[in-house]
């Protein structure tokens, strides 16, 4: 399987998700909770105004058309239980609600205010609810008011007499005013510290799942690194944590704030009228419907995204790297054609999510819409019925625009939802996926001091299945030995290098250090007792110093300055600019090769390890630096263990031991002169060279 092809994540449930997920938010629960409470405390302000609307039309727009019940002024404070009285004339008046009238009884006469014909008038009683077309009469000079069958005696009302009617009503809007004020700028105040405070939580909580993906790649095998490309590894760790980032920061808290207001406007709305809320909620089986359809189309256009964007993102970062191999080869347009695929495909899985989120949340606008024009049809027919008051209705216009925005942005919520546990399905399948190269369960630490004895004992060894590249291999290298491997390309001695390290494990037999199985031997022990020089140096973006030391702080800048006088560098670093703290291009791009293989070597040496290895490590360096680098080496592996992997049998000669592999398995064992003298494999390599080096020299 190609390593751009990512395996399915399959068998985690949402739940699941959401379990994890929560883990990393636990540490900051307190906060949480505090937003919580925030949330709380802003949808109360919010769903207030239009209730506060409510009662300014119904209680003092139009309160002087309310019923009142009437008392003799010195009996006034009878009233004070039903409200504040008005006092106008001989007595005093106090409206009362539909839910208010029975308490009046017959304690208190029945009063109410009417405009018609140009005038308030005042009547003896109480009109029904259903109220019905008002007529002003007059009989015998006294004005009769009638509605429907029912007639009431009525009285006109002068300015003055209004006026002491509509006092209260004036107070009543400062007081209104002033608590329609307070919420909206309380709300401005929660929104702003709310929102401060779910940044710095969700940043908090990107920050330390970073921290861990990264801890955890860290620790994975090479084995992991060779199936997965470099470009996927950084989308996980960007830009999936950054669509957990809107999960904690946005969703979590935000979605508990809609909910509440979704219950909150509920309440509300059956409070003031059921069959006004039953019909306003017709819609909801449509929405349901549509949100249905909706997840399961988002969450596969969210997962396809990702799996282009990761793909795009190896692609750049494997041909950004080989950008001079393209260039050389004149590879450019070929190149750009495949981008140009790769880029395509990435468009047209992001535009799948786009249209449908283009077609679903005007969808959700449209019912709220609907619901709206049900409500002026059938509560505009119950005002004039007067089953209803204008106050309800005007409310209820506003309380179902809140309605459909929380659900409006319950949908939106709901699609960085599926973004989210698109990259949270990707981020727990990468930390779902143990090293397989760990230490054992009861490690055998090494000796302060390490003899460096290594033995090879009946090792088998593949990357793939039985695909075998080392064969039966025995060998023991004695302490302070310098053994160097060589043979054919393919012949198995790099293999050998990465299993030292424990890079990879054997499948069969065993590798000894010092007689401990190194598989015993805790990781960070086994890779810090060994230095490893490779025919590729990596160099880090930093300055010269940073990159012989790597940051090992235990590590003086006179140790580092002694390596590089043993690789006889320090003509060179006397050249930059700022000498050792001269900062170098990404991978060392500004040196040369050789320049690149002799900080390497100064890296080794800095370490001061007790068992060095040499992996083609002169390949890139010329024949005058060699000897340079070969003197340093004669140094530096006194009485350490050193192994060396080497195509030109001219570095070799001196060690204590060659071993010759061929096709995974040891062919020869002996110095030099004794491999010679044997006339095998060695030899024939040997002669090989010889004869190139003398037709080279001929030419010259």
């Amino acid at each position: 399987m190609s390593i751009h092809k990512e395996k399915e994540v399959v068998g985690i449930k949402d739940s699941q998700l959401l379990v994890r997920m929560m883990a990393f938010a636990k540490p900051y629960w307190k906060m949480i909770v505090l937003c919580i409470a925030l949330a709380f405390l802003i949808v109360v302000a919010d769903l207030a105004r239009p209730y506060l609307m409510k009662m300014a039309i119904d209680e003092h727009i139009n309160g002087i058309n309310k019923p009142m019940a009437a008392m003799p002024s010195a009996e006034a404070d009878r009233l004070e239980k039903l409200g504040d009285p008005v006092v106008y004339g001989d007595y005093a008046y106090v409206r009362v609600s539909e839910e208010e009238k029975a308490a009046v009884g017959e304690l208190a006469m029945r009063k109410q205010i009417l405009e018609t014909d140009g005038a308030y008038w005042m009547i003896d009683g109480w009109l029904p609810a259903k109220q019905e077309e008002i007529k002003l009469v007059r009989e015998n000079g006294a004005a009769v008011i009638e509605s429907g069958t029912e007639r009431f005696a009525a009285k006109e009302l002068d300015e003055a007499a209004v006026k002491q009617f509509r006092k209260q009503d004036y107070t009543g809007f400062i007081s209104l005013g002033l608590f329609f004020l307070l919420a909206v700028v309380g709300a401005a105040v929660l929104n702003y510290v709310q929102s401060n405070l779910l940044q710095y939580t969700g940043q908090s909580i990107i920050f330390a799942i970073r921290q861990k993906l990264f801890e955890h790649l860290s620790r994975m095998s090479m084995s992991y690194f060779d199936r997965n490309p470099v470009g996927r590894l950084v989308v996980r760790v960007t830009q999936d944590t950054e669509s957990l980032n809107q999960m904690y920061s946005q969703v979590v808290v935000n979605l508990v704030k809609d909910v509440i207001v979704v219950i909150g406007i509920v309440v509300i709305m059956l409070q003031m009228s059921v069959k006004l809320s039953l019909l306003a909620f017709a819609v909801l089986p449509v929405l349901l419907l549509f949100t249905m359809i909706y997840r399961h189309i988002v969450r596969n256009a969210q997962r396809r995204s990702r799996i282009i964007l990761a793909r795009l993102n190896s692609f750049l970062a494997e041909n950004l790297s080989g950008i001079r191999i393209t260039q050389l080869f004149v590879r450019e347009e070929r190149q750009w054609e495949q981008f140009d695929k790769l880029n395509k495909e990435n468009y047209k899985a992001g535009m799948v999510g786009t249209i449908v989120n283009s077609i679903f949340h005007p969808a959700i606008g449209m019912l709220g819409n609907v619901s709206i024009a049900l409500l002026l049809w059938y509560g505009g027919v119950k005002v004039i019925d007067g089953a209803v008051t204008f106050g309800v209705v005007y409310a209820f216009t506003h309380y179902i625009r809140q309605f459909f925005q929380p659900l409006m942005s319950l949908a939106e919520k709901y699609n960085q939802i599926q973004t989210a546990m698109v990259g949270a399905e990707r981020i727990f399948d990468m930390l779902d996926e143990k090293p397989s190269i760990v230490d054992a369960a009861k490690p055998v630490s090494l000796p302060k001091q390490v003899r460096g004895e290594i033995a090879f004992e009946n090792v088998w060894f593949a990357y793939n299945d039985e695909d075998w590249v080392l064969k039966d291999v025995s060998f023991r290298i004695t302490p302070g030995q310098t053994v160097a491997f060589v043979g054919a390309t393919g012949a198995g001695k790099s293999s050998i290098i990465q299993l030292i390290n424990r890079f990879y494990d054997v499948q069969k037999g065993s590798i000894k250090l010092d007689g401990i199985d190194i598989r015993d031997i805790p990781l960070g022990e086994l890779r810090y007792t060994i230095s490893i020089v490779q025919q590729d140096v990596f160099l880090f973006t930093g300055d010269i110093a940073s990159n012989i030391r790597l940051n090992n702080k235990a590590i003086t800048d006179e140790q580092v300055n002694e390596a590089i006088r043993m690789v006889h560098m320090e003509e060179f670093i006397a050249r930059q600019p700022q000498g050792m703290r001269t900062a170098l291009g990404e991978r060392g791009v500004t040196l040369s090769l050789g320049q690149r293989q002799l900080l390497s070597f100064a890296r080794a040496i800095a370490f001061r390890p007790q068992i060095l290895i040499l992996d083609e490590a002169t390949s890139n360096i010329d024949t005058e630096t060699e000897l340079v680098v070969q003197d340093a080496l004669h140094n530096i592996s006194r009485g350490r263990t050193t192994l060396i992997v080497a195509h030109r049998l001219s570095t070799i000669q001196h060690a204590d031991q060659i071993i010759v592999m061929h096709k995974g398995k040891v062919r020869e064992m002996g110095n030099h002169f004794q491999l010679l003298a044997q006339r095998g494999s060695y030899y024939r390599l040997f002669e090989l060279q010889y004869k190139e080096q003398r037709g080279m020299q001929s030419a010259k």
